[in-house]
């Protein structure tokens, strides 16, 4: 393509291409920057003065070297921003563990010096050994869901997709959380149906379901069932957990899925909370190009439902 000769009615030849050169220098410094493919051909021209060829290949290589760095210093801004986000991230971890494994390390201290230093009887010590496996679970699911979560937050999530059976996978967690559901008296129903096979990873969504069932026992009175299915729907395959809890007041269904969030529903049998077991479930099956959504009605009961296709790209 040729360039366009100057406004000035001189022809190429007649000053080497000078006239054209100035022409287009002005209209890049007045913001014009769709002649720098005017500038760039230049030295490519019939007529073009070396002179005037080697000037404008010079002032392109300092345009382009020009938006090169200003490439940089925007790629330098995100990243200490971004570094700067990470940082706030971690202190935010740190100052919650720190708050909330204080109490439990407290507990475990006391029992266990007492453990060594008084002659307790049978019965006694049994209890405070349980006492001290039962805080040092809770310990371990606080410090494993924060892991998680900083893990999601900072963009190092992986996923280990791999072939499997989710009716199987949620057979096998209700059998777990059946144990749970017993001691508080409530009942644990299921209908799995056959599911063709599909690609998730195995370990992360084990995650969501026992999170699903351990909310469900965790928010449900005694006497009351929570009902787990696992089916085929169009090209996804649903998995719903639903109890007959207290419901969720529509104004925090919102909040949910969020990190750290405090509703006003309270476990029934006392049992701690981290707040991050949902927002995990989440990224979860977001990452796995799912959904997961809940349906609830104060004084009847909430249903959460998982839905992830059938079939994915490894």
């Amino acid at each position: 393509m040729k360039a366009a000769e100057p406004e000035s009615g001189f022809s190429m030849a007649a000053d080497g291409g000078r006239s054209l050169l100035l022409q287009t220098i002005q209209s890049i410094s007045r913001g014009h920057f769709d002649a720098l493919d005017t500038l760039y051909a230049l030295p490519g021209e019939e007529g073009i003065a070396p002179e005037v060829a080697e000037l404008a290949e010079s002032i392109g290589l300092i345009l382009v070297r020009l938006e090169a760095r200003d490439f940089h210093i925007e790629l330098a801004a995100e990243a200490e921003q971004r570094l700067q986000e990470l940082n706030a991230l971690k202190d935010k971890y740190l100052g919650i563990a720190a708050h909330d494994l204080r109490n439990p390390l407290s507990s475990i201290r006391g029992m266990s010096q007492m453990l060594i230093e008084m002659d307790l009887d049978k019965d006694t010590r049994k209890s405070f050994l349980e006492s001290i496996n039962r805080v040092s679970n809770q310990m371990l699911t606080l410090i494993n869901d924060l892991l998680d979560v900083s893990v999601i937050e900072s963009g190092g999530f992986e996923l280990n997709l791999t072939e499997g059976n989710l009716s199987e996978l949620v057979d096998e967690r209700a059998g777990i959380a059946t144990v749970n559901a017993q001691q508080k008296k409530i009942t644990l129903s299921t209908d799995l149906q056959d599911v063709p096979n599909c690609m998730f990873d195995t370990e992360r969504f084990r995650q969501v379901v026992d999170n699903l069932l351990t909310n469900a026992i965790k928010f449900s009175p005694s006497d009351t069932n929570i009902h787990l299915t696992c089916r085929e729907i169009g090209t996804t395959i649903e998995i719903a957990v639903s109890d007959q809890g207290p419901g969720i007041p529509p104004e925090e269904i919102d909040k949910l899925f969020g990190a750290f969030e405090t509703l006003s529903t309270r476990p029934t049998g006392g049992e701690k909370s981290t707040g991050l077991g949902l927002s995990i479930a989440k990224q979860i099956v977001d990452s796995h190009s799912g959904e997961i959504e809940v349906e609830s009605k104060v004084g009847i009961g909430t249903t959460f439902v998982v839905r992830i296709p059938v079939k994915q790209q490894s």
